[in-house]
């Protein structure tokens, strides 16, 4: 007797909680509106409300519902959180019929399923009106209308432009590489311009040197590696000779002699600067400050005093111009020299 009234109201708990679990889900099913005209197209939507730990499936519809009613496509379920705990879910469908009249849609079954039971819920029925215009049938059969004309727009021309210039241009370049093939002339050229004395070029590279202050940085190796640069290349465009690929020796071996333009003080500048530099790039060897900056210096002096200097032509009287200057000369002229 006792067990049995235990069981008994175990079992009273479980029928209490099981409505009431079931009360918390929410099925509805709505129509955008209720009527359409004959051949339109309307979405029908299907809502779930339900609690964290319910799991409900949604029904699977056909192409067509019951009543001439046809299903055109469907949504994916769209699921979200609304509260605390609830959720829903969503689905769309876009529907169309064919008959007049009244459409009834019969409730949507959905499958639940809890930790506790199992059970299927029904959504609300729905009912869609189908219309058909008012058509007098005494006129008999009428024209159909023209079709209205739009006008164009720019947006619709504007592909057929842009294929035109690009065919176009197409057929100019290849009428062009062709020309130029024939005439042995490349088919772009880039206008040269015009290059730099070398003691310019030179100059202004050793004023970026300076402005960088490499030494000053514990940069001693690029501080001689760009100057010695800057040697080669100017040696190399002011006297035409193969400094950049030349070694240390074989460039001052082509300076040596009475006939050479860097001689003296100069050429014994050139010869300390260019081994120092050997000496820090491959002997690791680690200059004074006063090193570093005299050695630059000497680049300086060597660009300056062995630079190129403008030629000025002076044109040469013989001495038949001269007399016919004299004689253009007026009197009055030499007279006044002479007093002056």
């Amino acid at each position: 007797m006792f067990r049995l009234k235990y069981f008994l109201i175990l079992l009273f708990f479980l029928f209490s909680i099981i409505p009431t679990e079931a009360q918390q889900v929410k099925i509805s099913a709505s129509l955008e509106k209720d009527s359409i005209w004959l051949g339109d197209q309307i979405k029908m939507i299907l809502v779930a409300e339900y609690p964290v730990g319910t799991f409900l499936t949604f029904p699977t519809l056909k192409d067509s519902l019951a009543n001439g009613i046809e299903v055109i496509s469907r949504s994916a379920i769209d699921s979200s959180k609304i509260g605390d705990g609830i959720l829903q879910m969503r689905q769309s469908y876009l529907i169309t019929a064919f008959d007049s009249g009244p459409h009834p849609i019969a409730p949507f079954l959905f499958a639940q399923k809890s930790s506790l039971s199992k059970d299927s819920l029904r959504s609300n029925a729905l009912t869609l009106f189908v219309k058909v215009p008012n058509v007098d049938l005494k006129k008999g059969f009428t024209d159909i209308k023209k079709p209205y004309g739009a006008p164009v727009t720019f947006k619709e021309v504007a592909p057929w432009i842009l294929g035109i210039i690009l065919i176009a241009s197409v057929v100019f370049l290849i009428l062009y590489a062709i020309n130029r093939r024939r005439k042995n002339i490349p088919l772009f050229t880039m206008p040269s311009k015009p290059k730099l004395p070398p003691h310019v070029i030179a100059l202004s590279e050793l004023d970026k040197l300076k402005e960088e202050q490499l030494w000053q940085h514990d940069k001693v190796k690029d501080y001689y590696t760009r100057l010695t640069d800057i040697i080669r290349v100017y040696l190399e465009d002011r006297y035409e000779v193969r400094a950049m690929e030349q070694t240390t020796y074989e460039i001052l071996s082509q300076f040596k002699g009475e006939n050479s333009q860097i001689k003296g003080k100069l050429f014994t500048s050139l010869q300390k600067t260019l081994d120092t530099s050997d000496l820090v790039k491959f002997a690791k060897y680690t200059p004074l400050a006063d090193e570093n900056h005299f050695v630059l210096v000497n680049a300086y002096k060597l660009v300056e005093e062995t630079k190129a200097e403008p030629v000025e032509i002076v044109k040469k009287q013989t001495p038949a111009q001269t007399e016919t200057i004299a004689d253009n000369v007026p009197s009055g002229a030499n007279e006044n020299e002479k007093q002056s």
